[in-house]
C-alpha cells in the first residue's frame, strides 16, 4: 500500500510540474507557491519511503507514515480540483498502511508521536501556503495586480509598477492604473 501511495505521489508531482510548464504564465508575477508545493511533495514522497526500510523500528514507521497520511489528505482536499485526487487517493492508501502497522504495545507508544507528526506536517503545509502566497516577483517593466486569501492572515490585493510591489491588506475588486503608472484602487 505504502509503495503505492510513493509511486502516486511522485507521478502526481511529475504531472503537476508538466501542466504548470504548459501554461503560459509570462506576463503573470511569479510566486513560490509551485515550487513549495513540488518540494513539499518530495519531502513526503521520502517519508514515505523511508518508512519502507524494514530495519526501521515499526515505531518509527508509523509516525512516518502517519504524517505523509496527513499532509496528503489535506493538500488533496485543499487541491481537489487540479491535483487532488490522485493525492487523496495517496492518502487514503497511506493511511490504510498506517492501520496495518498497529500491532500491539505500539498503538500506545507510538499514537501520540504519530499525532504530533500528523500536526506538524499539516503547519508546515498551511505555513508553507501563507508564506509563499506572498512571495510575489514582479516584471521589470509595466504594471499589473492581484489578490488572495491566506488562511490565517486572511485576504489581501497587491500592485506591481515597474518591478516594485506594494501589498494592501483586505481585498479588493477594482484596481485602475493612470497614464502616468500610477496604480488607485476606486472603492476599496
Amino acid at each position: 500500500m505504502t509503495w503505492f501511495a510513493l509511486i502516486l505521489v511522485l507521478g502526481t508531482d511529475a504531472a503537476y510540474l508538466l501542466l504548470i510548464r504548459a501554461q503560459n504564465t509570462q506576463d503573470v508575477p511569479i510566486q513560490s507557491i509551485v515550487p513549495f508545493i513540488a518540494a513539499y511533495l518530495v519531502v513526503i514522497a521520502a517519508l514515505l519511503g523511508t518508512s519502507l526500510m524494514r530495519r526501521l523500528n515499526p515505531a518509527l514507521r508509523m509516525p512516518l507514515r502517519t504524517a505523509a497520511a496527513g499532509a496528503l489528505l489535506v493538500l488533496g482536499v485543499l487541491s481537489l480540483f487540479s491535483i487532488g485526487l490522485p493525492l487523496f487517493v495517496a492518502g487514503a492508501t497511506t493511511a490504510g498502511a498506517t492501520v496495518r502497522t498497529l500491532r500491539g504495545p505500539l498503538v500506545t507508544s507510538s499514537s501520540l508521536w504519530s499525532v504530533a507528526a500528523a500536526m506538524i506536517a499539516v503547519v508546515v503545509l498551511i505555513a508553507g501556503f501563507e508564506v509563499t502566497e506572498r512571495m510575489i516577483v514582479c516584471p521589470a517593466h509595466g504594471s499589473s495586480g492581484g489578490g488572495g486569501t491566506g488562511f490565517v492572515t486572511g485576504p489581501y490585493y497587491y500592485d506591481c509598477v515597474d518591478g516594485r510591489l506594494s501589498f494592501h491588506p483586505g481585498s479588493c475588486t477594482s484596481t485602475s492604473i493612470d497614464p502616468q503608472g500610477n496604480v488607485s484602487h476606486p472603492g476599496c
